[in-house]
């Protein structure tokens, strides 16, 4: 290992695409401080180097270049992790449906892996999602994705019409994998409804929506937690999506 200007080169391509795939990767702890996951970057990007600078085109004959050539890295870096946000932002989406269909959409949390509001069921589903991910080793698939993307030439948006289009189809997916992950809790209290919408023809004096606001709510927890051991299934399913999207966006 020489320390030359191709060398600093590298260090700094493989940097500014690490650093932007941890700061943007809720993986990684949103939470936690910049400082010190830039430091970890570093730490990652200095190992990594000899091994990906055979693999980068370092002949840059112009500040503008390099410049572009950065900006390429960060792109790579912020596509990842990214990608790795919608997967959570998908779970969380579910607990929010659920949420919604319990009566619970009202009580607010802040989640701060992704700077936002959310709903109650949607920062336990977030956070159990993450503990599920990192359990399926999802942080270690994000840096062999991180590997792969330096054999890759180009830009993923020289083909853009291919990059909107596998964008697209994996938030798809990802969308219906959301509702699906909902889908217990949906039911029943579809069912509730149309049994209290029923009653409340043959019977309007007894009032069944008020009955029925507590029967959802219970029945409800009840089928999110018979559902739970589902959510591992559907969260590796949506690992899957996630990097086969990555894949595709990246024109792999």
């Amino acid at each position: 290992m020489n320390l030359d200007s191709a060398f600093i080169i590298a260090f700094c391509a493989t940097f500014v695409r690490c650093s932007a795939m941890m700061l943007s990767s809720p993986l990684y702890g949103g939470a936690t401080p910049v400082q010190v996951r830039v430091l970890a970057a570093a730490i990652i990007s200095l190992s990594l180097t000899p091994v990906i600078q055979p693999m980068l085109d370092l002949n840059p004959s112009s500040l503008i270049e390099l410049a572009l050539m950065m900006g390429r890295e960060a792109m790579f870096g912020l596509l990842i992790g990214m990608c790795m946000q919608f997967l959570l932002a998908a779970v969380q989406m579910a607990g929010a449906i659920s949420d919604m269909q319990l009566g619970l959409g009202s009580a607010q949390l802040f989640n701060p892996q992704m700077g936002g509001q959310t709903s109650p069921l949607g920062q336990f589903k977030f956070w159990l999602a993450t503990v599920i991910l990192l359990l399926l080793n999802a942080h270690q698939m994000m840096f062999q994705a991180f590997m792969a993307s330096f054999k890759l030439s180009g830009s993923p948006m020289a083909g853009s019409s291919d990059f909107v289009s596998a964008g697209a189809g994996m938030l798809g997916q990802l969308l219906v994998l959301s509702i699906q992950i909902a889908a217990p809790v949906i039911a029943v209290t579809v069912v509730i409804d149309v049994a209290a919408g029923l009653i409340n023809r043959a019977v309007p004096q007894t009032q069944p929506f008020l009955i029925s606001v507590p029967a959802k709510l219970v029945l409800g927890l009840l089928a999110m937690s018979f559902g739970l051991p589902a959510l591992v299934v559907a969260i590796q399913q949506g690992v899957n999506i996630t990097f086969d999207g990555i894949g595709r966006i990246f024109g792999a």
